[in-house]
């Protein structure tokens, strides 16, 4: 089964960083990203795919279910 993300995956994923005092860097640096690049996926500039949703669920010891439908 292909799983995809929620439409608003990259607000979820913003609103607990700030909810729990987690830098976006920190979490970009992890993921082995440019903190661009993972701004831009917060965002919705670039993809926030069922990937990147699990690598950051897995960096933050989170259940990626809130990421995806």
């Amino acid at each position: 089964m292909v799983r995809t993300t929620k439409e608003n995956a990259g607000k979820i994923l913003k609103d607990y960083l700030r909810e729990h005092g987690i830098k976006q860097n920190y979490v970009a640096k992890k993921v082995g990203i440019s903190s661009a690049n993972f701004s831009s996926r917060l965002n919705g500039r670039l993809k926030f795919n069922a990937d990147f949703a699990l690598t950051v669920s897995k960096v933050l010891d989170i259940d990626p279910d809130i990421f995806l439908k």
